[in-house]
């Protein structure tokens, strides 16, 4: 009984923290947190399914883990990075 009553204050506190936040920061701020996670989820995902793939030679995995971390950090540095920054203007234009 008692852990259910601290999880409802965890979950509705969490809810109340979304709520303002929704409320200040507008609708796109839910734009750029899923961008993030998604971009998380998307690149760490596709490593591990990747990277088990991959016959089990050393120097095969090495030269993959390099290539793949050159691409990624590549990817987002010259694309989303920028893209976030595009949201985080707008969302404090919006302020």
């Amino acid at each position: 009984m008692i852990v259910n009553l601290i999880l409802l204050f965890i979950i509705g506190f969490i809810f109340l923290w979304f709520c303002k936040n929704i409320q200040k920061l507008g609708l796109l701020w839910i734009a750029k947190g899923l961008l993030q996670i998604g971009i998380l989820i998307l690149f760490i995902g596709s490593f591990f399914k990747l990277f088990v793939t991959i016959p089990s030679n050393l120097y095969i995995k090495l030269i993959f883990c390099l290539t793949y971390i050159w691409c990624t950090v590549g990817i987002n540095v010259n694309f989303m990075i920028p893209l976030i920054d595009l949201i985080d203007k707008k969302i404090d234009k919006n302020r």
